[in-house]
C-alpha cells in the first residue's frame, strides 16, 4: 500500500517537474513584447514623458544636471513602464518626433544564471547608449525667438501613442518657463504681458482640450541666460495659474 502511495507521489512530482521544464523558458523570457518599443504587446503599464525646451542656450552645469536627471529617471523606471523623451525648439511643428520611446522590460531570474534575456540587452543598447548621443544634442547651445511651451505640452500629451491604457502618467517638463508665443508671452510691456489671468486662460484651454489633467506634473526650471528676477517672475506666474486650475505641480530648479 505504502509502495503504491509513494509511486503516486513520485509520478505527481515528475509531472510537476516536467511542466516546470517546459514552462521555464517562457517564464524567463517574460511576456511577449513589441521589438521596437520593448513594451508588452498588451501595452505599457504607465508612462513617464520628459519634455525638454531647447529654445535657449544651456550652461555646462545645466547640461550635466539634465543628463543626471534623465539617467536617474531611466534607472528608476519600473518594469513595463514607458519612457518617452521629446525636445522642442522655437520653430514649433505639431507631431514632432520623440527622441526615445521605450519600455523597460525589467530583469528576470535568467540573469541569476548569467543569461540576461535579449529584451533587457536591447533596453541597455537602445536606452543607455543612444541616450548619451541624444543628450549631446539636447545640451548643445541653441537660441530662438519663440518659446512655445504651452503649445508643446498640448501637442505631446494629446497624442494617441501617449495614451496608456493602464497605470499612471507623469509629465516631466524641463524649461526656463519663459513662454513666448502668439498665445502668451512673459516678455514686453504690452497688454497681456506677464498677465497671470491670461496665462491661466490659455493654459486651462490647452489643459482641458489635450487631456493633460490626467497627468502628474513635475517642472524643472532651467536657470538659463536670463536674469534671476525674470525667471522668478515667470515661475510665480505659472505656479499661480496652476494653483487656480487646481493642478498640483512639483516645482524644482535645474
Amino acid at each position: 500500500m505504502k509502495t503504491e502511495n509513494w509511486a503516486i507521489v513520485a509520478s505527481a512530482l515528475a509531472g510537476v517537474a516536467l511542466v516546470g521544464f517546459f514552462a521555464a523558458p517562457s517564464l524567463l523570457r517574460g511576456p511577449p513584447r513589441d521589438q521596437e518599443t520593448l513594451c508588452p504587446k498588451t501595452g505599457p503599464i504607465g508612462q513617464t514623458l520628459v519634455l525638454v525646451d531647447k529654445t535657449d542656450p544651456w550652461s555646462e552645469v545645466q547640461a550635466g544636471r539634465l543628463k543626471t536627471l534623465v539617467k536617474q529617471i531611466g534607472d528608476e523606471l519600473p518594469a513595463d513602464r514607458m519612457l518617452s523623451i521629446y525636445v522642442f525648439n522655437d520653430v514649433f511643428e505639431p507631431g514632432f518626433p520623440a527622441l526615445i520611446s521605450l519600455c523597460n522590460p525589467g530583469r528576470t531570474a535568467s540573469e541569476l544564471i548569467g543569461n540576461p534575456r535579449r529584451e533587457y540587452v536591447k533596453w541597455v543598447e537602445k536606452f543607455g547608449r543612444p541616450l548619451d548621443e541624444a543628450l549631446k544634442t539636447l545640451t548643445q547651445p541653441s537660441k530662438g525667438n519663440q518659446s512655445p511651451i504651452i503649445e508643446a505640452i498640448g501637442d505631446v500629451v494629446s497624442r494617441r501613442e501617449n495614451r496608456v491604457a493602464e497605470g499612471d502618467r507623469k509629465l516631466v517638463l524641463v524649461s526656463d518657463m519663459l513662454q513666448n508665443s502668439s498665445q502668451f508671452t512673459v516678455f514686453g510691456n504690452g497688454p497681456g504681458a506677464r498677465d497671470q489671468e491670461k496665462l491661466r486662460q490659455v493654459l486651462a484651454k490647452t489643459w482641458q482640450s489635450s487631456g493633460a489633467g490626467s497627468w502628474a506634473l513635475g517642472v524643472h526650471q532651467v536657470q538659463g541666460v536670463y536674469e534671476p528676477q525674470r525667471l522668478e517672475q515667470a515661475a510665480l506666474l505659472w505656479q499661480q495659474a496652476f494653483q487656480k486650475m487646481n493642478v498640483t505641480v512639483n516645482w524644482d530648479r535645474l
